[in-house]
């Protein structure tokens, strides 16, 4: 038993083209898709420390054993946890070295 559906009528209007996705967009569109999810891979990053500072924190990583990422990390979960006043305060600190 097979159905007969009825095909809609559309019309060839400017709204209508201009929502038309172009071959770029669909080409985009398509590739986004493959795309394999992002597995929360580290994303490198540069920045500069003074000297003082990177000496602490390599003196923190040798002490506990741990690398310098873990370190900054712990560093940064820390504040993460802080009070808005806190984080303040530790801001105007840094501020010193």
């Amino acid at each position: 038993m097979t159905i007969k559906l009825k095909k809609p009528a559309f019309q060839n209007t400017p709204e209508t083209a201009a929502a038309a996705p172009t071959p770029a967009s669909k080409a985009r569109f398509i590739a986004d898709g493959d795309r394999r999810p992002d597995t929360g891979k580290l994303v490198p990053a540069t920045f500069r420390l003074p000297r003082p500072t990177t000496e602490t924190l390599e003196d923190e990583a040798g002490r506990t054993g741990q690398t310098k990422t873990a370190i900054l990390k712990a560093a940064i979960l820390a504040y993460s946890s802080l009070e808005e006043n806190e984080k303040n305060k530790w801001l105007l600190e840094s501020m010193k070295l």
